[in-house]
């Protein structure tokens, strides 16, 4: 019997040198003859890196043992591939019992991996042999008997080794060959990919370009004759009003086809510096001035300060762009009744400009990113300011012009603080002019303020005492909610409101007949405020129209799909606007209409029914009692019409409990459960089948899936369809009733087949109908209501309801149930 062999003990004693490293360099395991060749303990070296055990000779200035070692080792932690070394020169520390110092060795080094079974390098087994010798033999003339007796025993292995090695390096080489050819390719696909990409920026900057141009002169345009217009004294006051509306917004659309142009030139190389000597603090007083009614509508409080005279050399239409788009953009973020500044000094020979506010600041992730082109802090559906993008990147663009610098930080108390150095000199053998300057233009001031307009300044009107329907418009952009009230004035009471929240809560206690809403606004977008509108019970049939510029046909999709009625695309006609409100409208007056009629005719069918019944009753059991008491008198025709009345009767007070139960099933209140179908469907089946004593029927029962539903109800289902396909069968000679279930991903069909008296499959829609019979009570009784009951249960559970069938064929109906999660 022979125990397990030690494997460790088997290592250590192997004749070889080899020696074990862990994937961070450290020494796992070492032969003997390893330590003897090396002239260390094991103790001393086990779990030491092997560059801390074996450095490089400090006499040596060109010893390369360690480096060329650590490059080997590399290579096989990379590649997973064993990597054959050149004979190194790698001398060994003596120990202090020989004298310490360095001992000059000569070795031959393979370095190969160790991987588990998912392929990762667990161990790197270094394994060499001491050459010394042979080299020393080699170099020394004074030994050749010495040298050919060594080279005479080591000639063949060390043939042998050599061929290997100049196998191991061939294919080193071949392998070399590919990887650089491969490399050179991967090379030529990135140049021709970066010069794609680089024709397509190109591309994206003329067609900016192009566009921006095309434009301009349409603006130009427009512009021109609406100020014209404005000239004049005669203009009533409406249409000034308008005319302003077309001008401010012409002026916010110039001012993003000048940032588009600019932009474009910039990334082309084609936007020149114009120097001119000027006052830098002049130039600042004059831009910060157009804020100051801003500052004081919004009580913000708003200082700027700088030196009275500060010369510098500038393109000013630049730094008149660079100070405007800062303080908008402060402006912009900044809450009512806030902090903005502006501060100018001269620091060495620079002009420092610091703007800061105490709004909600830069996060430190955005810090470099708001200078990329179109990138916005705020980005989604709910952001609460206009713009494109651009404002910082430009400002950004031609601080880097002036070879300045521009950066972001956290302001002392709390917002945001862009610090901008601009040179004061111009750069050496540039031209400097010192006469006038053109400077920033009306429309481009007029567009940067009118983009940062709080879009809260107009209240939303309240609902008027005219006896007109009900709108509320929710829409962010002032000019544009004013333009939808104008529009539906005439023929609605008109609520406003400026955001998704604030629509939401006038919805809620308004319950308007329309909604009109945008989608991208501020706190709460309009896809959020429809979501919360389908879960209010008073709000949920209320229909919405949503109006947006943005054509994601996902985002529409999905917008219907959460409740949305219609999707208007901006810009839009007013004429198309007020059809489509007369439509929805129209449509919610004549549902509200139905649905009050038929809770007046439930409510009155229910008293109705309910008064009946003791009236039939007494009937009944009057002409009962005339059949007990007074058959021996009567004739044939008398007993035959006492009968008459007595099953009539019966058939009348059978239709009041179908009609009290029609009516229960909306009111009663459900108590889900988990159902067993099949048991149920059993147990109702034998039940019915009682009725037919002497009849034989082939029912087939399938296995059925659990649904969740009130038992009482659901009971009530099977009852009703198993009993009709009992009765519709019970004159067949093989009456056969099938009841089953079509497994769906979503929901189960639960059905009912039978080979009875069927039906005209063209009147199918009527049958679920209260009333509705397609077989005189001759042929089959009944009062046709009992469908009327299983489609409201079922439409009550989530589910449909349908028939199929033929006349003399049968009948199948279906209900389906949505599947238990």
């Amino acid at each position: 019997m022979h125990s397990n062999p030690n494997f460790k003990l088997l290592f250590e004693s192997i004749p070889g040198l080899f020696l074990v490293l862990d994937p961070k360099l450290s020494i796992v395991a070492v032969s003997d003859a390893y330590l003897a060749a090396t002239k260390t303990e094991r103790e001393t070296i086990l779990g030491r890196g092997i560059f801390e055990v074996f450095p490089d000779n400090p006499s040596d200035p060109t010893a390369t043992g360690v480096s060329n070692l650590r490059d080997s080792l590399v290579r096989v932690l990379e590649d997973k591939a064993q990597n054959s070394m050149a004979v190194q020169k790698y001398d060994i520390q003596l120990p202090e019992s020989e004298g310490g110092g360095f001992e000059e060795k000569y070795w031959s080094p393979v370095n190969s991996p160790v991987l588990d079974s998912s392929g990762n390098l667990i161990y790197i087994i270094h394994r060499v042999e001491d050459v010394t010798e042979f080299v020393k033999l080699k170099d020394l003339g004074n030994q050749q008997n010495r040298l050919a007796e060594e080279l005479l025993t080591r000639t063949a292995s060390m043939e042998s080794e050599i061929y290997l090695r100049a196998q191991e390096v061939q294919k080193a080489n071949k392998q070399l060959l590919h990887f650089n050819e491969e490399l050179s390719q991967r090379e030529k696909e990135l140049q021709q990919l970066y010069k794609r990409l680089n024709e397509m920026n190109q591309l994206k900057s003329q067609f900016f370009a192009n566009v921006s141009h095309e434009l301009r002169t349409p603006l130009t345009l427009i512009l021109a004759p609406i100020r014209k217009l404005l000239s004049k004294n005669e203009i009533p006051d409406k249409y000034r009003s308008d005319l302003e509306v077309v001008e401010r917004n012409a002026q916010t659309l110039l001012k993003h086809v000048n940032d588009l142009l600019d932009v474009s030139k910039v990334e082309a190389g084609k936007m020149n510096v114009e120097y001119s000597e000027i006052d830098l603090s002049k130039l600042l007083q004059r831009i910060a001035s157009h804020f100051d009614s801003v500052a004081k509508e919004r009580s913000i409080s708003y200082f700027v300060e700088g030196p009275s005279i500060l010369s510098a050399q500038v393109d000013p239409a630049k730094v008149e762009r660079i100070l405007l788009n800062l303080l908008a953009n402060a402006f912009k973020f900044v809450p009512d009744g806030g902090k903005v500044g502006c501060l100018l000094n001269e620091k060495e020979d620079f002009a420092n400009i610091i703007v800061s506010d105490n709004g909600p600041g830069v996060p430190d992730s955005l810090r470099d990113a708001i200078f990329e082109r179109f990138r916005q802090v705020n980005d989604g559906d709910t952001r609460s300011f206009g713009g494109t993008g651009l404002g910082l990147s430009i400002v950004k663009d031609f601080v880097d012009l002036h070879r300045g610098r521009i950066s972001v930080s956290e302001n002392s108390g709390g917002g945001a603080l862009f610090d901008v150095r601009i040179p004061l000199k111009a750069p050496v053998s540039v031209g400097v002019s010192t006469g006038k300057y053109s400077a920033i233009s009306d429309a481009t001031v007029s567009g940067t303020l009118q983009e940062f307009r709080r879009l809260s300044e107009i209240e939303g009107t309240g609902v008027g005492n005219r006896n007109l329907p009900h709108v509320l418009v929710v829409e962010d952009n002032s000019e544009m909610r004013e333009y939808i009230y104008e529009t539906l004035n005439a023929e609605f009471n008109v609520s406003l409101a400026v955001n998704g929240k604030d629509g939401l809560e006038k919805a809620i206690r308004l319950v308007p007949d329309l909604i009109v809403t945008d989608v991208m606004m501020p706190i709460m977008s309009g896809e959020q405020m429809v979501r919360e509108l389908r879960i209010v019970p008073d709000l949920m049939r209320t229909p919405i129209l949503l109006v947006s510029a943005k054509t994601d046909d996902a985002l529409r999709i999905r917008l219907l799909q959460d409740g949305g009625q219609d999707y208007l695309l901006k810009p839009f006609a007013p004429e198309e606007l007020l059809a489509r409100a007369r439509n929805f409208v129209k449509l919610k007056k004549s549902l509200d209409d139905l649905e009050n009629l038929n809770k007046e005719l439930e409510a009155f069918s229910f008293s109705i029914s309910h008064d009946l019944r003791a009236p039939i009753r007494g009937i009944e059991g009057v002409a009962r009692f005339v059949l007990e008491d007074y058959s021996s008198v009567l004739d044939a025709e008398g007993l035959r019409m006492v009968n008459v009345i007595i099953s009539t009767a019966a058939h009348m007070a059978n239709l009041v409990e179908d009609l009290l139960s029609f009516y229960k099933v909306t009111k009663l209140e459900a108590k889900f459960r988990n159902i067993d179908m099949s048991d149920l469907v059993k147990e109702v089946s034998s039940t019915v089948k009682a009725v037919y004593p002497n009849k034989e029927f082939n029912l087939e029962i399938e296995e059925l899936p659990t649904a969740f539903g009130d038992l009482s109800m659901i009971r009530q289902v099977w009852v009703n369809l198993i009993a009709n396909a009992f009765k519709y069968t019970s004159k067949k000679e093989e009456p056969e009733i099938r009841i089953g279930c079509q497994r769906g991903s979503e929901e189960n069909t639960y059905f009912v087949k039978d080979n009875g008296a069927g039906f005209n499959d063209k009147y199918a829609n009527r049958l679920f109908k209260v009333f509705q019979r397609l077989h005189s009570n001759q042929d089959f009784e009944g009062t046709g209501v009992g469908l009327a009951i299983v489609e409201r249960i079922i439409r009550r559970h989530g589910g449909k309801v349908r028939a199929e069938g033929a006349v003399n064929q049968g009948a199948t109906f279906y209900f389906t149930l949505p599947k238990i999660a």
